[in-house]
């Protein structure tokens, strides 16, 4: 099939695409296009979540997305026991009111604990929805540049991928082996023939950095909105 530009060619992956995920039983999928994440922006993410945890945290006020200095916060204090606020301050380089406005968005979204000058995250289990996260960068034909833009996604998540128009057996081989040497994955789509993986990335899975709770908390900011309140 020939697509005129790249974005009706990413409209119609996404259009077809769910299917092709294999995702844990009652979890779903969010799925966004051209994701500001602070060193580029893929063209398509596909976020696996669990809903119940979403639905298990506390509805409140907060309707505005996460600042980032939240975001560095709580990605931080992920995984580790009681942390002091002297401490964390020191790491953050932030103080006074604009230190303890931080902590004081995250009692309010729920994600920390606080017992009197001590900071801890709640556990993972009950905070972070997201169990996965798939990258994709769409060309119709440069895709030397797919690579490049796939290889920067590597930061936040392994499973990182270029998907292209389906390509002759030689120039799959050469697509192949620059995705292999960077770590990304290769993919093809079109109507005829569906989707299919070339190439896995040679990791899988996310890891835990600001972006992520970023992404996680987006998740749980458009349940509160969906609760009648107006984003501002």
């Amino acid at each position: 099939m020939y697509w005129n530009t790249e974005a009706d060619f990413v409209e119609t992956f996404i259009s077809s695409a769910q299917p092709i995920f294999k995702i844990r039983k009652n979890n779903k999928i969010a799925v966004w296009r051209e994701f500001k994440t602070g060193y580029g922006r893929p063209d398509i993410v596909f976020v696996e979540y669990n809903p119940s945890v979403i639905e298990s945290r506390k509805a409140n006020s907060v309707f505005t997305p996460l600042p980032n200095l939240a975001a560095y916060t709580i990605s931080y204090l992920s995984g580790k026991p009681w942390v002091t606020e002297e401490r964390l301050s020191r790491f953050l380089n932030c103080y006074g009111s604009t230190f303890y406005k931080v902590l004081n968005e995250l009692t309010q979204r729920g994600l920390i604990e606080r017992n009197n000058h001590l900071v801890k995250a709640k556990a993972r289990s009950e905070i972070m929805a997201v169990h996965r996260l798939w990258v994709f960068e769409a060309k119709l034909n440069h895709w030397k540049d797919a690579v490049d833009q796939a290889e920067r996604h590597l930061w936040f998540t392994k499973d990182s991928y270029i998907l292209l128009p389906y390509k002759s057996g030689l120039l799959t081989e050469s697509i192949k082996y620059e995705c292999s040497k960077r770590g990304v994955g290769l993919a093809f789509f079109d109507l005829e023939n569906g989707y299919q993986t070339i190439l896995q990335p040679a990791q899988s899975g996310f890891l835990n950095s600001p972006l992520l709770w970023l992404i996680n908390e987006r998740l749980w900011e458009e349940k509160q909105n969906e609760h009648g309140s107006v984003c501002t």
